[in-house]
């Protein structure tokens, strides 16, 4: 401007370019108007124009005017102007000063000291503060704090109100009038922080103000007491259910308050604690009082406004932590562990059921309202989690102690006698919905490393972390290691006793948070399945017993009712713990969570880099994986938890049997990482030692099928299956699945541990439903094949080839399984003509409720055997379709074919009616399938004259008579197409059976040192046991070395290597039959 003015020849008339440019400034600014010249004039006006300082507010600026005349000179005449302007200039910069802090007040704050104010605008009138100041008649940055101070102390803010006529519905006046401290204060800060300041208030004066409000909120909540009518705690609450203020004013405030402690007390945050405890525990006892529908959510935004600022993080840390913290249940009575327990499981072991509470009329209606509700949590306390993770180093440090604490406090929620209690967990720890809600918490917390597994953050877990041991806080928060217990879960291999595990120096926070939440999913979503699994087997018995007595009475007898509302309680208790496992979200991100462990599991256990010079034991990179796996085993699998192998598991489990579409709706590159876990881990003894592990992994690979006997409805025909079907033909390790699943096969008969029978056989049913989906492929067909050829070319090696032990085992299974199977089914017979004679009617009541118990236990077990002995029969007959050659190999034709014979006589000879019960489908009897399957067998081997010659010579089952017995019942069950086979089989096996007799009669009465001292039968290949010296035949010894590598004799170590023959013995035997047939062809 001075560039331009120094131009212009008007600025003569000044005194200078300054003093016209104070000119030109007033003169835009509406300040100051030149009075027109007025000769002999002399008068005294006020200039009050100037509209331009403020809104609509009028500036009293007196001033003289210069007297001029004619005779006045043009010099004298600017002097005068020049004078005038420099006295303006100075007084009307005072005046801004003082009207942009007065309007400031007014807009920000809502009170003044002057009683003339605008009309239509509603002020608080301080009246003690203007008497103070008088004659000053404005507020400015002296006064302001008295002035804010006086104005908290007003009781009754409205009686003091100028201008009283104004609208009091507005929001502007309900916020001047307003009683409230803290939201007062609040509103305060709000609009200092809007487009409401004037602009010409300078930024530290704007600062100067927060700081006075956050004073002033601090002292408020330090010194309740001068506010002794008010509820601050509940102004705070109710500050949050405003929805339209934005997330940043709140925590903007609240942390500011929190800054004011810091800077005023020296330990802030107990004084912190001290003044939020009452808002803190009026939420806790509120959300205790609620449930999952009903709780207030603005609760989750207070809480979230805390957990950003470290003091206030702190805070509401602190108040969440128990005074016992080795006592997990007190957790549950925290305010975090308040909301964590809201689901729609109860929130204590003996706490009710609220949902789905009409079971029987509407099933299972509830859970797309409950599922919102439970995400919603969730998400939220992730959030809140998240915040106080990266709020500061310090508070990390405490949310993971705090995490750490609460898991390992309710470790025993993982004992056996906890997930066998069908109450909502052991009394000492948190309950099912806790758990299931930190596990979501976590599992979001890991997203980052799952949701790429081609970014590598995956191989930044450290396998080594459950292997240390802190000794004190110091050491947890230096090495990164806050979980406790860890370092006495069993692992995937045993470590020798001489020898440490490997550990690293340091932990990174992927690695904590990995493991947490697979330690939550082990105390939560396993034990609720389990829970769940046994509620459902509870339901069935109750619901086949509720069919029974309304069959025998009254619809509406008092016994009737009774197991009516048992079992209507039992099912509320099922369908509630469904919802809690089926809520999408969590299913979602379990997925992605079980892929991720998956892919670097499988890293871990084929990281074989030297592990003496590694300071850290993060997989090094992502390699590929190849078939057969490295022979050296890295000793950091002594360090992995076997509980990681198990929540998967149980996690497929429960999607097969609940949920099937979740797995396959994720695709083919998120099922294939799964496979390849199941086949690196179940075929490999090394590289995870439990054989009952080994064994459950059959059922992630019963879970991955693409269809499922027991849920027809999913067929090959839907979306998820095609991905499944892609995963067995197209899976780059396809052709390891059969070699796997006979290793873990034979491995659960193999374990020299003792293994209850029932336990035994409930793993190997996922492996024979497996099994008889992959025979349907040719690849893997071929695949048996090859392993059975295998097995025919070292039927006698040191170490038994897999199939051969396979199929030993598959009929020892068929043998037993039958046997009890027909035992159990003439029992029920039996037990039921007993029931329905009356006899049992005449027994006392306790005798009568013990025979109907034990009929129900029997019944149970007869199914459980039929279901497993038709399944073992038809792997059998699969098998005997494309593979003959071994079953009839002298090791094991005499055990086939007594099998057969036997079933056969019971199933179709007269014996067959001692298995005639009522509702055989209930008890999965079929008897005509076996008979099928039976008929099948003998068909497929037919064309062996050894087998022929085995039938023929089982002198227990075997009759010229029991083919037409099972013709006569193939005709009567649609078998006919087999019956012409079946008449082949039947000449061929009587004429073997001529042959034999013709035998038997040659070769009688051998002498007794050539007779098998085990089966009482002659010796052809009579051998030598190493230890005992005991002679047998080879044919027996290699079939009992094939279930247990022991001499018979002394149970001393042997195996078929270490057998010498008899050559002696042998020649013998040799010499004395051939004498005998000449003897015999002499004759």
């Amino acid at each position: 401007m001075a560039n331009r003015l120094s131009n212009n020849p008007f600025v003569a008339l000044f005194g200078s370019v300054e003093a016209a440019e104070r000119y030109i400034s007033l003169r835009e600014s509406g300040l100051l108007r030149l009075l027109e010249y007025r000769p002999r004039a002399e008068r005294k006006v006020v200039a009050n124009e100037n509209r331009g300082v403020s809104n609509d507010r009028r500036l009293q600026v007196e001033t003289e005017r210069p007297v001029f005349n004619e005779e006045n000179s043009p010099r004298d005449m600017t002097k005068g102007i020049e004078t005038c302007i420099t006295d303006c200039s100075s007084r009307i910069t005072e005046e801004l000063k003082k009207t942009g802090i007065a309007r400031l007040t007014e807009e920000i704050f809502g009170f003044t000291v002057n009683k003339v104010v605008d009309e239509g605008k509603g002020l608080i009138f301080l009246e003690d503060l203007a008497s103070e100041i008088a004659p000053k008649n404005w507020i400015d940055m002296e006064v302001l704090e008295q002035a804010l101070f006086q104005r908290l102390l007003l009781e009754e803010p409205s009686t003091y109100l100028l201008n009283k006529t104004v609208n009091r519905l507005e929001r502007s006046v309900n916020h001047v009038t307003e009683k409230e401290v803290i939201s007062y204060l609040f509103e305060c800060y709000k609009r200092l922080c809007s487009p409401l300041i004037p602009k010409d208030v300078k930024e530290e004066e704007i600062e100067e103000v927060k700081n006075l409000i956050l004073r002033n909120a601090a002292t408020a909540l330090r010194q309740p007491a001068l506010f002794e009518a008010q509820e601050l705690h509940l102004q705070i609450i109710n500050l949050f259910r405003d929805t339209s203020a934005p997330p940043e004013d709140f925590i903007n405030f609240f942390s500011g308050i929190s800054e004011q402690f810091v800077k005023d007390e020296s330990e802030p945050i107990n004084a912190l604690l001290e003044a939020f405890a009452p808002t803190l525990d009026f939420i806790q006892d509120d959300v205790a009082q609620s449930n999952i529908i009903t709780f207030n959510q603005c609760y989750l935004h207070i809480l979230q406004t805390f957990s950003v600022s470290p003091e206030l993080g702190a805070v509401l840390l602190l108040h969440s932590t128990p005074k016992e913290t080795s006592r997990g249940r007190l957790y549950a009575d925290t305010l975090i562990g308040s909301i964590l327990s809201l689901s729609c499981l109860p929130k204590t072991p003996n706490g009710p059921y609220e949902f789905f509470q009409d079971p029987l009329q509407s099933p299972d209606i509830e859970g797309a309202n409950i599922w919102p509700a439970l995400s919603f949590i969730c998400e939220n306390m992730h959030k809140i989690f998240y915040n106080l993770l990266k709020s500061s180093t310090q508070l990390k440090h405490e949310t993971l102690s705090w995490l750490a604490n609460c898991l390992h406090s309710n470790s025993a929620r993982g004992k056996l006698w906890t997930a066998h209690n069908l109450g909502l967990g052991a009394p000492a720890c948190v309950s099912d919905g806790f758990m299931l809600n930190l596990g979501c918490v976590l599992l979001h917390l890991c997203q980052p490393i799952c949701s790429n597994l081609n970014d590598l953050k995956v191989n930044r877990i450290d396998p080594t972390y459950c292997a240390v041991k802190v000794k004190d806080d110091a050491e947890a928060h230096y090495r990164g290691v806050h979980m406790k217990g860890l370092d006495s879960e069993t692992c995937l291999i045993p470590i020798a006793e001489d020898e440490q595990r490997p550990t690293a120096e340091k932990y990174s926070f992927v690695t904590e948070c990995f493991f947490m939440a697979h330690r939550a999913l082990d105390l939560g979503f396993r034990v609720a399945l389990e829970r769940l699994m046994q509620l459902y087997r509870e339901v069935t018995q109750i619901q086949r017993v509720f069919v029974e007595v309304q069959e025998q009475g009254s619809f509406q007898s008092e016994v009737v009712q009774t197991i009516r509302q048992r079992l209507e309680r039992e099912m509320t208790r099922c369908f509630s713990i469904r919802a809690a496992l089926l809520e999408p979200h969590s299913l979602s991100l379990m997925v992605q969570f079980h892929v991720a462990t998956a892919v670097w599991l499988v890293q871990v256990a084929t990281d074989a880099t030297n592990e003496t010079e590694r300071i850290s034991f993060m997989p090094a990179k992502l390699r590929d994986i190849t078939f057969p796996l490295p022979e050296q085993v890295p000793s950091t699998l002594s360090c992995v938890p076997e509980f990681l192998i198990e929540n998967t598991v149980g996690f497929l489990s429960f999607l097969r049997r609940f949920n099937p579409r979740t797995l396959e709706e994720q695709g083919f590159d998120f099922l294939s990482p799964i496979l390849t876990e199941v086949l690196v881990f179940m075929g490999s003894q090394q590289r995870m030692r439990n054989p009952h592990l080994r064994a459950r992994l059959a059922e992630c690979l019963e879970s991955l099928l693409p269809h499922h006997k027991e849920n027809p409805a999913f067929s090959t025909s839907s979306y998820g299956a095609f991905f499944r079907e892609r995963l067995f033909k197209e899976h780059p390790h396809r052709n390891q699945i059969v070699r796997s699943l006979l290793e873990v096969f034979v491995g659960i008969e193999m374990t020299g541990q003792s293994v209850a029978f029932e336990q035994k056989f409930n793993y190997r049913r996922p492996m024979y439903v497996v099994m008889d989906y992959l025979w349907q492929i040719e690849e893997h067909k071929d695949c048996f094949r090859q392993l059975a050829a295998e097995a025919e070319s070292n039927m006698e090696a040191v170490s038994p080839p897999i199939f051969l032990r396979f199929i030993n085992l598959l009929m020892n299974d068929a043998v037993f399984l039958l046997d009890e199977a027909l035992s159990n089914m003439a029992q029920l017979r039996q037990m039921q003509a007993a029931r329905d004679s009356g006899e049992w009617r005449q027994l006392p009541t306790h005798e009568q409720e013990q025979n109907e118990a034990l009929f129900q236990n029997t019944g149970m077990i007869a199914r459980f055997d039929n279901i497993l002995g038709r399944e073992t029969i038809h792997t059998l007959e699969f098998l005997t379709s494309e593979i003959t050659s071994i079953f009839t190999h002298p090791t094991m034709v005499d055990r086939i074919a007594a099998m057969l014979n036997y079933f056969l006589c019971h199933l179709v000879g007269p014996k067959k009616k001692n298995f005639k019960v009522k509702d055989q489908k209930e008890y999965e009897f079929d008897p005509a399938a076996i008979v099928m399957n039976i008929c099948k067998i003998y068909v497929h081997l037919y064309n062996s004259d050894e087998f022929c010659t085995a039938v023929s010579s089982d002198g227990r089952s075997y009759s010229p008579q029991l083919f037409q017995l099972a013709e006569d019942v193939l005709a009567r069950i649609g078998g006919g197409a087999l019956i012409t086979d079946l008449q082949l089989v039947a000449s061929k096996v009587a004429m073997m059976a001529s042959r034999q007799k013709t035998e038997e009669e040659i070769l009688a009465e051998a002498p007794e040192e050539f007779l098998d001292p085990i089966m009482s039968t002659l010796m052809m290949d009579p051998v030598i046991l190493p230890s005992s010296r005991k002679t047998v035949d080879r044919s027996t010894i290699a079939r009992h070395l094939l279930s247990d590598q022991t001499d018979p004799f002394n149970r001393s170590p042997l195996t078929m290597d270490q057998v010498k023959t008899d050559e002696e013995l042998r020649l013998k035997i040799e010499a004395w039959v051939r004498e005998k047939k000449e003897q015999h062809q002499n004759n």
